[in-house]
């Protein structure tokens, strides 16, 4: 790894200088481990928070339109917006302690099928990514030993590639194949298309399976997760196999919350799973991530309607991969 010509020191005084609220508090938490609690307890007045709170529907779910039912295609609707909200709050100072989150975290239960995965389509095909996301943030709760959670852990080793990896079902087999179930609207109840696990893994799915294995004490060292981990590290900055997010240039996309596959969140699975800044591959992403600091000393969020709130939380989280791989020591 080349020397970083980034300034992380100029990032956490950045973030000192202009940080929200719950950002200060994990700046003090996870990089500059002084104490917290006075920020933790007046997280619980914190204006997103309480917002967020107070818009949550009596099932403990979310949603963006206020009418919706239960209809498949609502359903899809009410479970991603409250796998957003759930972790929204978790970085807002909230634990599954908290009675609200609780029903937010039986409303995700609620949505696991007999198979053990979590399944958010409009035609119940099997969603490895929405499963692995939703793992994550129920083990970030601490609900990692759950029997369900482990349940869907392991329904995610019975659905891998031959490679080690894993890729949407659907798009391993021939899309006649999907067009000829849709098109005769009597087979849409059918079973769930399984892969054609001879094919090869999608990175993008991969790196969010990655993701929740990092996140789960028992599976971080796990040869399953060394596996992940080398498959995604050895796809960075390259096209992936399928159609969802081919390009290479996802690889850069930089936001916070994680919801796809990119540099940063690769890097900080990565630096969860053990690996070390000295690994060539990690290396060259380090480089890359540290080049995108801009002048002030933060990095920029690239997604669509980011707002300078995300730019501090991708700052917050730039900093804890750097922490991780030991290069920033206070």
């Amino acid at each position: 790894m080349s020397v970083p010509t980034c300034h992380p020191f100029k990032a956490v005084e950045f973030l000192l200088a202009r940080g929200s609220l719950p950002v200060l508090y994990w700046l003090k938490k996870d990089i500059l481990g002084v104490p917290a609690d006075r920020d933790k307890k007046n997280l619980g007045k914190f204006g997103a928070r309480v917002r967020i709170l107070e818009s949550q529907r009596p099932d403990g779910s979310w949603t963006k339109n206020a009418s919706a039912g239960s209809s498949q295609d609502e359903r899809t609707d009410l479970l991603a917006e409250t796998l957003k909200n759930v972790s929204r709050l978790y970085d807002y100072g909230c634990t599954r302690d908290d009675i609200q989150v609780k029903k937010s975290v039986w409303y995700l239960f609620s949505s696991q099928t007999k198979e053990g995965d979590f399944r958010a389509t409009s035609w119940s095909e099997y969603t490895p990514g929405f499963h692995a996301l939703t793992l994550e943030i129920l083990c970030r709760l601490g609900l990692g030993k759950d029997e369900r959670v482990q349940t869907g852990f392991h329904w995610l080793m019975l659905h891998r590639q031959k490679d080690g990896g894993w890729a949407i079902p659907c798009r391993t087999i021939r899309k006649k194949e999907i067009e000829k179930r849709y098109l005769d609207r009597a087979k849409n109840s059918a079973r769930p298309f399984q892969p054609d696990k001879s094919k090869p893994f999608s990175h993008f799915i991969t790196g969010l399976v990655l993701r929740a294995l990092t996140e789960s004490p028992q599976w971080r060292e796990s040869r399953q997760c060394r596996k992940a981990a080398e498959l995604v590290l050895g796809r960075f900055f390259k096209d992936d196999r399928y159609e969802d997010r081919r390009s290479a240039a996802h690889w850069e996309e930089l936001s916070y919350p994680f919801w796809s596959t990119n540099i940063l969140c690769s890097l900080d699975a990565l630096s969860k799973a053990g690996f070390g800044a000295g690994e060539p591959k990690i290396g060259r992403g380090l480089d890359w991530l540290l080049g995108q600091q801009n002048s002030q000393g933060f990095w920029e969020s690239r997604a669509n309607n980011a707002a300078f709130e995300d730019d501090l939380w991708l700052t917050l989280a730039v900093l804890r991969v750097l922490k991780r791989f030991s290069l920033l020591v206070l």
